[in-house]
């Protein structure tokens, strides 16, 4: 999907270390969950779906036809809580000890969730309510959310991969990301005419 980048999302302040305040926002360690044996690397795609924009909203992710998942926004969304609303449902989804490969479009949500969030959370010392951007001073879009699936990270081996938005499989699309992309339109379209979308099985390993 497409996202709206603006330089003032760039850190103007080195990350600090410290210990993590009440309501902060803790920073992810490399340490495996709870110590817990490594398991085989799960591949998933994210995306997110809003139609308008802002409007009805939706993220999802997708391992495969039987393990995927679907997260509807309530109430008015952007196409940006979409997309960070699938990677936090696919995170609550998949066990802490499986590694992730997560397939996304959004440098939006890829970047808030692993570069600008030092920054704006000064290395984990400020709640999200603090957040502000860069010269402006302007406060954080979708802080609380951009926190609570930052939080999710914690002790996850996970890398990223881009994915071209909106590009057939035959044109060199990914395959996963365009399923994604399909239950996330689908599940727009659905509620945009009243119904309830299929929030399909979750996690089946």
């Amino acid at each position: 999907m497409t996202d709206e980048l603006t330089l003032f999302d760039l850190p103007t302040t080195p990350t600090t270390s410290a210990v993590a305040m009440p309501s902060a926002v803790a920073m992810p360690s490399a340490v495996a969950a709870g110590g817990s044996p490594v398991g085989a690397l799960v591949v998933a795609a994210t995306d997110g779906s809003c139609e308008p924009n802002p409007g009805t909203a939706a993220g999802a992710w997708y391992v495969s036809p039987t393990c995927y998942g679907v997260a509807p926004i309530e109430g008015e969304g952007t196409n940006n809580v979409g997309e960070l609303s699938a990677i936090k449902a696919l995170l609550q989804a998949v066990p802490a000890n499986r590694p992730l490969e997560i397939v996304y479009d959004s440098e939006y949500a890829r970047k808030c969730l692993t570069e600008w969030i030092g920054n704006w959370s000064r290395g984990g010392t400020l709640p999200p309510a603090a957040w502000r951007r860069g010269r402006t001073r302007e406060p954080v879009k979708n802080a609380e959310l951009i926190a609570e699936t930052h939080a999710l990270l914690a002790g996850r081996t996970v890398t990223w991969t881009k994915a071209k938005a909106h590009v057939s499989v035959k044109l060199g699309g990914h395959a996963l990301n365009h399923e994604a992309d399909r239950l996330a339109g689908t599940a727009v379209e659905v509620m945009r005419r009243g119904g309830v979308p299929d929030r399909g099985p979750g996690w089946v390993e």
